[in-house]
């Protein structure tokens, strides 16, 4: 039988749901031809139809990488990972930001925004909060598809704001539970162990990078002064916790926001703490 035939006896068991038989054909397509990109689509549907979702996932991958711009197999792959939920949201944000650049390049609008608010939806139903922070940044104006959808996207200041929300929430949620766990470590002292973890977890924080966003990008003076406030806070938390050798930066950077809040008047109490007692004169 030809390959030709035998593909066309694949899609016909696929269609009446005959895992067993499609994937017997596709296999002896790919064993003459193992370059076969139909019978890779053919053999991820049959492998997913079997319940095998990890051999599945393996064949439509095979399959983008001998038609890496064609979206069959990309499409494929993610509906594998759609159906194993938590445990593919990284790697179902990959796939869909692929489509969506994919879709971009043959100037379809509609299907590379949906792909974008699919994988963004997907990693906030499914992901963990910063699963869902990373799914988000494909809306900014780092993704690649954002030349492309920036009219259709929601404005960078709103995605920044939904990081700053997401990443706050995530970070109290950390810092609480490792000071939770360490307290009971022999020796352990409360603020002992709140300095460690902050120190850590802030050390990590993409926190102050996304106050800046906010600020840069937003029109609303009010929330702007806002976002300044709680850039002051974390970088001055920061300072706080950071080893003494490394802090020098850090303090410069305090001490810089801070006196920029003083010279415009801004009422933040720790701005005008920080330039009364480190040696700034109010202007």
């Amino acid at each position: 039988m030809s390959a030709k035939a035998r593909l066309k006896a694949a899609k016909s068991a696929i269609d009446n749901k005959k895992w067993g038989e499609a994937k017997e054909q596709v296999d002896a397509v790919l064993e003459k031809d193992p370059q076969n990109y139909f019978a890779k689509l053919f053999l991820g549907r049959a492998l997913d139809g079997l319940g095998k979702f990890d051999e599945s996932a393996h064949a439509y991958e095979d399959a983008t990488k001998i038609k890496p711009d064609d979206a069959q197999a990309w499409l494929g792959l993610r509906s594998i990972y759609e159906k194993q939920a938590s445990e593919k949201v990284d790697e179902n944000t990959k796939v869909g930001l692929r489509l969506a650049e994919i879709y971009a390049r043959s100037d379809d609008a509609h299907r590379s925004q949906s792909a974008v608010d699919k994988l963004v939806d997907f990693a906030r139903k499914h992901g963990t909060k910063l699963q869902y922070s990373h799914a988000l940044k494909t809306q900014l104006p780092t993704s690649p598809v954002y030349p492309f959808l920036e009219g259709r996207f929601p404005s960078p200041s709103a995605i920044y704001i939904r990081l700053a929300e997401v990443n706050e929430e995530y970070e109290a949620e950390r810092i609480a539970k490792l000071i939770g766990a360490r307290r009971a470590r022999l020796g352990a002292t409360l603020g002992n162990v709140t300095e460690e973890v902050k120190r850590e977890v802030y050390e990590k924080s993409e926190l102050e990078d996304i106050y800046e966003n906010v600020i840069n990008w937003t029109n609303d003076d009010e929330l702007r002064r806002e976002y300044e406030e709680k850039l002051l806070q974390r970088v001055y938390d920061t300072l706080m916790v950071m080893p003494t050798g490394k802090k020098a930066a850090k303090r410069d950077k305090v001490m810089k926001l801070a006196h920029d809040m003083v010279v415009i008047r801004h009422p933040f109490l720790l701005a005008w703490e920080i330039e009364l007692e480190w040696g700034h004169a109010a202007e």
